[in-house]
């Protein structure tokens, strides 16, 4: 058995290979839950990353065998200013590339910021246009004490 482990390729480009085919395989996983499901809902967070560059998380919460799911969708460089129609396109391409429908979101959840909350020009307006009956909430996604 262990002839056969030392055969096995492991380079690091295998490696990233693997990780590479796994990530994809997962993610399309995620994404055929939530075009199977009848509604789904989003939390939606923008943060920076160790060389202060903005970063947009969305994580999404659908049924998977009458249990409830919460995975990260979308992790998302953004390299234009942190506007509301920014992190809305951002969200809008990566909902038109995999064939999710916004009308199954039934809910949005973000922090109070002012590209996130903004009832017109922030991303609360322009998923409204979008979704007119989403519920919307506010969460405090982390605390500093």
């Amino acid at each position: 058995m262990s002839k056969k482990i030392k055969n096995i390729p492991l380079s690091s480009s295998a490696v990233s290979l693997r990780i590479k085919d796994m990530s994809i395989d997962i993610e399309a996983t995620i994404n055929e839950r939530i075009k199977k499901n009848p509604f789904f809902s989003i939390q939606v967070y923008e943060s920076t990353n160790f060389s202060d560059l903005p970063i947009l998380l969305v994580i999404a919460r659908y049924l998977n065998v009458k249990e409830l799911e919460e995975n990260l969708l979308l992790c998302y460089l953004l390299t234009k200013r942190c506007t509301g129609e920014g992190i809305f396109n951002a969200i809008q391409d990566y909902f038109c590339e995999n064939e999710i429908d916004w009308a199954k979101c039934c809910g949005v959840c973000t922090d109070g910021g002012k590209s996130m909350s903004g009832c017109y020009e922030g991303l609360r307006g322009r998923i409204k246009i979008v979704v007119p009956h989403v519920a919307w909430s506010h969460c405090c996604i982390h605390r500093q004490c």
